[in-house]
């Protein structure tokens, strides 16, 4: 078997064949996109509905209109993680899930037949979460995003929190005794 030089390698491939492959590359990214998106939700362990419902639960757990769902989303990805490598954690996430489904499936109204995720009325999702709040899927789910939610440094301005001070020297020489009204 004979090794081509780098020589050969360089002529071998044109600048235009280059980009025509790179544009090609591209072209087969943005047709796929969205079933790419799809098969890296379900290799992480939830399907993309399961994640979907995951999201909504912990937006319904956590309610802040102001803020985007790229902060919730940061939120579940550590219990993402962890059902893609924990066949239990899994279980419990999609067990859980079907519940909260079954319970807006059965509520009356609008939202009769209707997988929790896709319920608009936020009465109806809260009632659900209710009914399986004692369980452990509930204690996973609010107890796995809770900090991941609030420990994001970029969150912080947002609820006008300027973050740790301990960086700066504390908070005794950062504003501790400016209370002027005592």
């Amino acid at each position: 078997m004979r090794h081509m030089l780098l020589r050969e390698w360089v002529t071998k491939f044109s600048r235009r064949g280059f980009l025509r492959g790179g544009a090609a590359a591209v072209a087969a990214v943005a047709v796929s996109g969205p079933n790419l998106l799809a098969g890296a939700a379900e290799a992480a362990g939830l399907s993309a509905e399961e994640t979907r419902a995951l999201l909504k639960m912990t937006r319904d757990l956590f309610p802040h209109d102001r803020l985007d769902d790229s902060f919730y989303a940061k939120a579940i990805a550590p219990l993402q993680d962890e059902a893609a490598k924990d066949a239990a954690t899994r279980k419990l996430l999609s067990g859980g899930i079907a519940q909260l489904n079954a319970a807006t499936m059965a509520s009356a109204g609008a939202s009769a037949g209707k997988p929790y995720a896709d319920v608009s009325d936020e009465n109806v999702r809260v009632a659900a979460i209710k009914k399986i709040e004692g369980g452990a899927f509930f204690t996973k789910v609010y107890g796995g995003t809770m900090t991941p939610l609030y420990n994001q440094p970029e969150l912080w301005p947002k609820f006008g929190y300027e973050g740790p001070s301990s960086a700066q020297g504390g908070y005794i020489n950062r504003g501790f005794s400016d209370i002027d009204w005592l």
